[in-house]
């Protein structure tokens, strides 16, 4: 009876996004907290958005419900993330011109192997370059440990890189 009811399978049909779109709002929220000087909190934003980004392919795939919106809804959501959040929470808490335009270059970085997962997606097992993910655990990470600018700008550069390149990386099973 339940499985026929309406109501469940609007929510069934469409759980894995709201997973997706918490994800979203964690990110932005992440970014809020930034701005106002809160960085800590934003770093735990951060984390939380893996979190949910974890479950809600997961979710999906479990309830049978994926759908190309929610694929391009999935990227979105990890552009603001993974990318933009990280990039705003390390400018903001090292201040420091060269730094951001690097962080720019990462964002861009960002944005390419999300377009390019998208379009290789069902083609190849596993994900060409670095997934965007990563770094939401990176820099939170970076924060917490404390790092210095050198350090960041580093890690900042190789993640750029890391996902923009070819190397060939395995699903989290």
């Amino acid at each position: 009876m339940l499985k026929n009811n309406k109501c469940f399978m609007t929510l069934k049909k469409n759980i894995s996004d709201i997973f997706t779109l918490l994800n979203l709002t964690s990110g932005f929220v992440s970014i809020l907290f930034a701005v106002n000087d809160k960085f800590l909190m934003a770093s735990v934003f951060i984390i939380l958005s893996v979190v949910l980004d974890f479950f809600d392919g997961r979710v999906a795939r479990y309830l049978g419900t994926e759908s190309e919106l929610g694929a391009q809804l999935d990227s979105l959501s990890d552009l603001v993330s993974f990318g933009v959040a990280p990039a705003v929470l390390m400018y903001l808490v090292f201040n420091n011109d060269i730094l951001g335009l690097l962080l720019v270059i990462f964002v861009l970085c960002g944005a390419f192997r999300l377009a390019r997962f998208n379009i290789l997606r069902k083609k190849v097992k596993g994900f060409i370059g670095m997934p965007i993910t990563i770094n939401g655990v990176i820099f939170p990470v970076l924060y917490f440990a404390n790092a210095g600018l050198v350090i960041v700008s580093i890690v900042v550069v190789a993640s750029a890189a890391l996902m923009v390149s070819t190397i060939h990386f395995n699903k989290v099973k």
